[in-house]
């Protein structure tokens, strides 16, 4: 795709460059139309405006082999669509929420004019690409690689790589996910929902235990630990620190987003599947243990006191 800089120049190349005469630009249009519903006309005033007609015909032409693999953006605005050369949306792409699609070319050659097929690729831009993705890996990757069905020729050892960071990945887009609402989110480890149901009293239990699960287990505490001590450290005179100039207001926001941070963390530490995690650390001598303790205390610290009930002394001995 032309830089800003290459964009005028181009301009003044194809200046009796027409949309509306080349047909391929009305096979595109059918996939915004079916993709994104537009008022009607819409997509002839957007390829009606001299940004427009160069970045299409960039994205058809044939000089787009000579660089990376175009990929043109059409998402609503406010005044009908935009067309954008990536994923970056311009002042007036539309609403942060509002689904788009994308049109990638995945062959040099330029698209013939009756077929987009083999040539352009086109789908649909969905308006929270994290949220999607997550739910991309939650609901359709992770049970498919779970299923022993699909890999039955895979040595055991590369099922079990393939399986930890598949689980490793979707961990982190939850983290990130949850980060982005102002939340920490305390990912479990592989193997986490079976701790439940596991008997921490029962020897017979504790002997068959996969060393793997207690592997994973303890480097969930490391990691836990990690953000917990992220989150007790922030401090509310970082904006000032910034050469920013704060107000009442905004410290008020700060303790109370930490507050609803922390017992969100609490309430997962309390859950019956880390529960389990930490009865098993108690009765295998696990060095972590006292690590996991000395978490909770800083979370149960760090808490408004009328949350913690006396139940929580003993979870802490």
């Amino acid at each position: 795709m032309p830089t800003a800089e290459e964009l005028p120049a181009l301009a003044e190349e194809n200046a009796d460059w027409e949309p509306g005469a080349d047909p391929r630009l009305r096979l595109l249009g059918a996939y915004v139309a079916r993709s994104l519903r537009p008022a009607a006309g819409a997509w002839e005033r957007c390829t009606g405006s001299a940004e427009a007609r160069q970045l299409l015909h960039a994205f058809l032409g044939r000089g787009a082999a000579e660089g990376p693999r175009p990929l043109l953006v059409v998402r609503p605005g406010p005044g009908g669509l935009a067309v954008r050369a990536g994923l970056d949306a311009g002042p007036e792409a539309g609403a942060p929420r509002a689904k788009g699609l994308f049109c990638l070319r995945t062959r040099p050659e330029p698209p013939g004019p009756d077929s987009l097929c083999g040539a352009v690729l086109c789908g649909d831009l969905p308006a929270t690409p994290l949220e999607h993705l997550t739910a991309l890996f939650s609901e359709v990757v992770i049970p498919i690689l779970a299923n022993e069905k699909n890999h039955l020729d895979w040595p055991h050892v590369v099922c079990q790589d393939v399986q930890r960071h598949a689980h490793s990945l979707q961990c982190d887009l939850l983290v990130l996910l949850e980060r982005a609402k102002g939340k920490t989110l305390l990912p479990l480890p592989v193997g986490s929902e079976k701790m439940g149901f596991v008997d921490s009293e029962s020897e017979t239990a504790l002997d068959s235990m996969d060393k793997s699960v207690m592997y994973a287990i303890e480097s969930a505490v490391i990691q836990w630990s990690h953000q917990v001590q992220v989150v007790l450290k922030r401090e509310s005179s970082q904006p000032l620190l910034q050469g920013e100039n704060p107000t009442p207001q905004v410290e008020l926001e700060f303790w109370k987003s930490r507050s609803e941070d922390l017992e969100y963390i609490y309430n997962q530490l309390r859950t019956i599947k880390v529960r389990g995690m930490a009865g098993l650390l108690d009765k295998l001598q696990s060095s972590y243990f006292p690590a996991f303790q000395a978490m909770f205390r800083d979370v149960v610290a760090g808490e408004e006191p009328h949350v913690v009930s006396l139940t929580e002394i003993s979870y802490l001995c």
